[in-house]
Parts: C-alpha cells; sequence; structure tokens
C-alpha cells in the first residue's frame, strides 16, 4: 500500500530530525548546539544549529506587561550553571537579567531557565535596580557561575545567594575590580568592592564599592563614543611573538585592559555634520584596575560613529576620515618591554612566569597602522578558537547587511612596501593604502542579514573551526575555518580510496616478504 501525501511528509520530517547535523545530541566536533537567544520583549528561544528549527521558546510571566501597564525589559542573558560532572543528572542552566520597568532605577527580575526545555527553573523580584551586571569567572561547588549586578547607588549584590558563593567571592574579593562607563556625564570609573553595604550592613550578599579612580573627559573638547574590552573567556596560545630577525616581542596580555574612543562635540554627529579643521577622534589604552592610560592617540579630520574589537594585545576600530572622504580602519598593538629585559634575564631578576599587576608601572611598546576601507561598518567581532592556536580574522558587518572575514594579517602594523626575504617568510604582507575585499572573504556569501545588530563568535571542540552567529531582524549562523580545517577530514574524503591503498599495501609487502624469503633460500644453495 502506497503512502499517502501526509505520511511521506511525515517521513521526511522524520529523516530531517534523524539525520547525522540535526540530532538532539553533542557531537565529538562541538558543531551541534543550541542557540539561545534573548529578545527585548522577554522571549527566550532556542534554535538548532543544524537546521535553525525551534526546539523551544519561552515568554517569561516576569518579564510580561502587569495590570497596572508597566512594561519589563530583558537586559542580559548569561551562562548560569554547566555542570561538567553532573551532565547524567542535571542540565545546563541560563540567566536572564532584567528589569520590572522601563525605568533604570526599576527593581531588576532574574529567571533561571533549563537550556534543554526551557523550563524556568526560579524566578527572583530583586528591591534593588540593575545597573551593571558583571559575570565573574568564579563558580560554587554546584557550578553555578557567579554574578555581580551593581545598583544604581553603586553597591555590588552577589548572584546565586548561597554560603558556599559568598565563601568562594570573599576568598577572591581582593582580587576584584570594575569599571563604569558613564557616556551623560562623559566619564569612566574604576571600583574595587568591600565586604558591607553602606545602607544594609545585614545583607551579607551586599557589597560597597570604593571608587579608586576617575577619568573625566572635557565635554567641550571630548565626548564619549565607545569603549570595549577583551572578552572574559578569550584564550591566548602564546605570550610572545618571534619576529623576522630571530627577535621576540611578548604582547601585552592584560585582561584589565579597556579601549575607549572619544570624539570631538562637533564630529559627534552625523557623517559630514563637521568640517575636518572641527573634527578629531582620540583613542585611549587604559588600565581598568589602576586608571594609568597606556597609550594615546589623536586622529585629525576624523570622526564617529566608531566601532572597536579588542583580543589579546591588540584593538582594530573604525570611523571615517573627513580629510580623505573614505572610511578607515586602524589597529594598534601593545607589546610588555619588561618582558624583553635580556639582561635582567641574564641576572635572573626577572620571571617571565611572575604574575602581572597593575599597580607596577608597565615598560609598553606600541606599533600601530591605518589604512582606507570600503564600507560603513554595523558591527565588528573577531573568530575564537578553543586554544587560540589557529589565525585570527576579523569579523566585520558591513552597511549591507552582509558579513566580511578579514585576516587579521592585513591588519599588522609591521607591514612595510618592500618587506624583506625574513618577513615574507613571517607572512608578512606588504603594504597598500587600502585594505582589499574579497568577495570570498563574505561569510554569508549572497545573504543579508537584515537590519544587522552584532556578531558572536564562540570556539568548537576543533582548534580550527569557530561558530559564528549574526544577529539582527534575521539570524545567521555558519561555521568558519580561518587557517582552513588542518585538523580534520573533508566531508568529501574517500574512506574507500584509504581502505582500498591500506589494503594493497599489504598485499604488496606480503609479497615482497615472499620473494625475499625465496631469494634467500636460493642463495643458499649456490
Amino acid at each position: 500500500m502506497l503512502a499517502s501525501v501526509d505520511e511521506l511528509a511525515a517521513i521526511q520530517a522524520l529523516r530531517v530530525r534523524s539525520s547525522e547535523k540535526n540530532k538532539m545530541t553533542r557531537d565529538h566536533n562541538g558543531f551541534r548546539k543550541l542557540l539561545i537567544v534573548l529578545t527585548k520583549a522577554g522571549k527566550v528561544i532556542a534554535l538548532h544549529t543544524g537546521d535553525g528549527r525551534i526546539i523551544w521558546s519561552n515568554l517569561l510571566p516576569s518579564l510580561r506587561a502587569s495590570k497596572l501597564g508597566e512594561m519589563p525589559s530583558a537586559l542580559r542573558i548569561y551562562q548560569w550553571q554547566v555542570p561538567h560532572h553532573r551532565v547524567m543528572r542535571e542540565n545546563p542552566t541560563i540567566l536572564v537579567v532584567g528589569r520590572s520597568g522601563a525605568s533604570s532605577v526599576a527593581p531588576g527580575v532574574l529567571c533561571i531557565l533549563d537550556s534543554y526545555s526551557g523550563e524556568e527553573l526560579n524566578s527572583q523580584s530583586f528591591d534593588h535596580s540593575v545597573a551593571q551586571i558583571i559575570p565573574l569567572t568564579l563558580k560554587d561547588s554546584s557550578e553555578q557561575r557567579l554574578h555581580l549586578i551593581v545598583d544604581s547607588n553603586s553597591n555590588a549584590h552577589l548572584y546565586p545567594r548561597s554560603p558556599d558563593a559568598l565563601n568562594s567571592f570573599i576568598n577572591e574579593m581582593s582580587n576584584q575590580y570594575f569599571y563604569s562607563v558613564d557616556i551623560q556625564k562623559n566619564a569612566i570609573r574604576g571600583y574595587s568592592l568591600q565586604k558591607s553595604c553602606d545602607f544594609n550592613s545585614d545583607d551579607t550578599y551586599c557589597f560597597s564599592t570604593k571608587l579608586l579612580w576617575s577619568i573625566i573627559f572635557p565635554s567641550d573638547a571630548e565626548r564619549i563614543s565607545v569603549s570595549e574590552a577583551r572578552k572574559m573567556n578569550e584564550v591566548v596560545h602564546t605570550q610572545a611573538k618571534i619576529i623576522a630577525d630571530q627577535d621576540v616581542m611578548y604582547k601585552y596580555l592584560s585582561k584589565n585592559l579597556i579601549f575607549v574612543a572619544t570624539v570631538s562635540p562637533k564630529a559627534a554627529g552625523e557623517i559630514g555634520s563637521a568640517a575636518p579643521e572641527e573634527a578629531s577622534l582620540m583613542a585611549y589604552l587604559i588600565d581598568a584596575v589602576s586608571g594609568r592610560i597606556l597609550h594615546r592617540v589623536t586622529h585629525h579630520g576624523a570622526q564617529g560613529p566608531v566601532h572597536a574589537v579588542v583580543s589579546e594585545n591588540w584593538v582594530v576600530y573604525h570611523y571615517f576620515n573627513l580629510r580623505a572622504h573614505r572610511f578607515e580602519i586602524a589597529v594598534i598593538e601593545i607589546y610588555d618591554q619588561s618582558r624583553a629585559d635580556v639582561l635582567k634575564l641574564i641576572l635572573g631578576k626577572h620571571n617571565l612566569s611572575a604574575p602581572m599587576t597593575s599597580y607596577s608601572r608597565p615598560e609598553v611598546m606600541v606599533k600601530s597602522q591605518s589604512y582606507f576601507f570600503t564600507h560603513s561598518v554595523k558591527a565588528m567581532a573577531v573568530t575564537q578558537t578553543a586554544k587560540g592556536i589557529t589565525s585570527k580574522q576579523l569579523l566585520i558587518g558591513t552597511i549591507g547587511d552582509q558579513v566580511l572575514a578579514l585576516d587579521k594579517r592585513f591588519l599588522d602594523p609591521r607591514r612595510s612596501l618592500n618587506p624583506t626575504q625574513q618577513e615574507k617568510e613571517e607572512g608578512i604582507i606588504p603594504l597598500t593604502d587600502s585594505l582589499p575585499i574579497i568577495p570570498q572573504s563574505y561569510v554569508t556569501h549572497s545573504l543579508q542579514v537584515e537590519a544587522l545588530r552584532g556578531i558572536v563568535s564562540i570556539p568548537a571542540k576543533l582548534e580550527s573551526t569557530t561558530l559564528v552567529f549574526t544577529y539582527g531582524v534575521d539570524l545567521f549562523y555558519t561555521r568558519l575555518a580561518p587557517s582552513r580545517t588542518y585538523d580534520s577530514l573533508t566531508d568529501e574524503f574517500s574512506y574507500a580510496l584509504l581502505l582500498i591503498t591500506i589494503v594493497a599495501l599489504v598485499a604488496a609487502l606480503f609479497v615482497t616478504w615472499i620473494w625475499s624469503e625465496k631469494k634467500e633460500l636460493r642463495d643458499k644453495w649456490r
């Protein structure tokens, strides 16, 4: 009996779900994942990376509009618990933080969801506002990740509120610092934490903050345009960088490094709103613990909008050059000179494995360069891999709602017009005034991500591969191999040919052994 149309459709759907890339299980390469996204309306959606289908969705009750007309707002989504040692009996969970109203001083809301089912496991309303959310690297015994939520009074509240989490945090509190960027007041401030809140000493999970430093930019000369910092989970393969003459340069790898770009007041508007003589852009590298300005550079005749990304020891930022009437991308690389002191190494007064401190004045060396770029930019990101060995690529969201992958080698400040043979062997590309746009480098190919707003890159288990997710009105997901798949076989690899080759080699070895034995026997009878 032939199947009906509905039965054929059901069979086809079953085949799609049971295909290798669409299974609801983990794979050894780390390609099959759930993309969990949060909308501004407070709806959480889990998408399968294999075919983009919706696994579950949940419009959180605590973020729905109330009968009094208050409109809650969702802020951010974070990893809450990844139970590596309890995988068989506990699912990973996520944290959603929002506000119970539209105002910035409205009380906060916390929701914890099961990553696999979307079930809301816990919901909690705060008696304080949410001004800043700081995910920490610390975890408690149940592998819940610790978070600090800073309110509008600059008090920090620890979550989860458990004795184990409190003990873990107290032990490391002296090493915890954070900073805030106040665009309205045109200031950046750095804080440390103290043991109890000023207004509520009974709340052991509330900590007051101490102002350590502040940088207030003069409003009549500079206005903050953008600030960026390194990702907390970024992996750096090596601190040393060997250059062409066999010399070694040591990267300045401080997780406290932040990049701040300011523009002159007249250049804060749209492109063309200021004359080149009135416009300027200032780029700062600041230590978030001490507030020390490590480097400052001024671009005269430049204005925003500014987009930037920070990775390892380098910063890349995009702006508009009014004098040249073209967009530019600039790169800054910062190196630690104190670790390159050969005399200290010979005398044994310096240890490369010694911990770095932000309170000592660093001896840094900075290299920078700028290049013309064809497109206006909406978002920027950098590829992340599991061990940090694979070459970096810059992911640029263009004004055409596409994503361009640009090799970091094109943004090497050491590029020169006539590189030496040693520099060519190192991989340095000859200097040009503009960055190349290669059509094959578009990650999105011919597709467009409507109203593109951001790009996220996360590592897979394979070192050669990174997973790229782009979001806007549309969503786009793909896998990217910046240095090609050097650690895995392609899908087109012929395993049958490999098996035939092995069998042929074994047969040839056996035949050769027989001939050798016969020849040896004949030689003995002579």
